[in-house]
């Protein structure tokens, strides 16, 4: 059963993420004259909006070095406004009004029936900005996004935790063309929204109200993103790096290898009082999709 849920899970990931990306515009969504429509032709004939879904947090599989602590996670983001319609057209704002969905599920891979341990679903609203006219000119993109995040583990009774947060973090790049390096520091805030004081009413002290994300890497290249997190029981820090291998496989399938190390109080929401220790390895999926393929 593990085995057709992950199956699922990355189908409905890489199908929804990427799904082939039209104008919305009536005209320019039919397909070509004299060419046999594709597929993702007449999905985008009758859904328009499916150019609207777009990736957000990293989709992977990570198998830990003690497969008990193994990882499963897919994301999307959806645009709420038609880019095309009238209310983007008169307030560019609402351009950045998104839904976004990420499900992450630690993983027991090393006992028999290789159960979930626990799962965090998390939806939110969020708006995020164009990139800001009046950044530093050494800036090569300044945004800010903020939103409301619901984060729920679905558990019923005493292993019951849900919680709310209201978060704020600017996004400052930069990044040389020439070269292809860049460097990207997103420090982010939040405050808490109707927090359980059932089931996990001190989660404050073991998550925090801060942390700061700093990535950098080459285009098409090693990347590392290291995230630090402050919270009064502690401190918290995880590291990831992804390289693409998918040049030797595929060009129209990508394939990054993805690396590990976290070291973090409140990973998961049921035991968010524990440390988890892990170091993991796995993939990360991304499907492209080409008109006319």
């Amino acid at each position: 059963m593990n085995i057709i849920r992950l199956a699922g899970i990355i189908s409905l990931a890489i199908s929804i993420s990427f799904a082939q990306s039209r104008p919305v515009g009536a005209e320019e969504s039919l397909p070509e004259v004299g060419k046999d429509p594709t597929l993702e032709d007449l999905f985008t004939l009758y859904q328009p909006y499916l150019g609207n879904f777009k990736p957000y947090e990293p989709i992977y599989l990570l198998i830990a070095t003690n497969p008990k602590k193994s990882k499963l996670q897919f994301s999307f983001r959806y645009q709420l406004l038609n880019p095309a319609g009238p209310i983007v057209k008169e307030n560019p704002w609402a351009r950045g009004l998104h839904f976004a969905y990420t499900q992450t599920s630690f993983w027991d891979l090393g006992s028999d029936s290789a159960p979930f341990e626990d799962t965090s679903y998390k939806p939110e609203f969020f708006h995020i900005t164009d990139n800001l006219s009046w950044r530093p000119f050494w800036l090569e993109g300044l945004f800010l996004q903020s939103g409301l995040l619901h984060e729920s583990n679905g558990r019923a009774e005493d292993a019951s935790r849900t919680t709310n947060t209201f978060y704020l973090k600017p996004i400052a790049i930069l990044y040389n063309q020439n070269t292809g390096l860049g460097l990207q520091f997103v420090p982010k805030v939040w405050f808490y929204v109707r927090n359980s004081k059932a089931h996990n009413n001190d989660l404050p002290d073991y998550r925090g109200y801060f942390e700061l994300e700093i990535k950098a890497g080459k285009a098409d290249r090693l990347v590392t993103t290291t995230a630090l997190r402050w919270a009064k029981e502690g401190g918290s820090l995880q590291i990831d790096l992804n390289y693409p291998v998918h040049g030797a496989i595929s060009e129209n399938l990508q394939i990054y290898l993805h690396f590990q190390y976290v070291n973090a109080l409140a990973e998961s929401l049921l035991n968010y009082r524990d440390r988890t220790e892990a170091l993991r390895l796995g993939i990360e999926v991304v499907a492209v999709f080409e008109t006319g393929v």
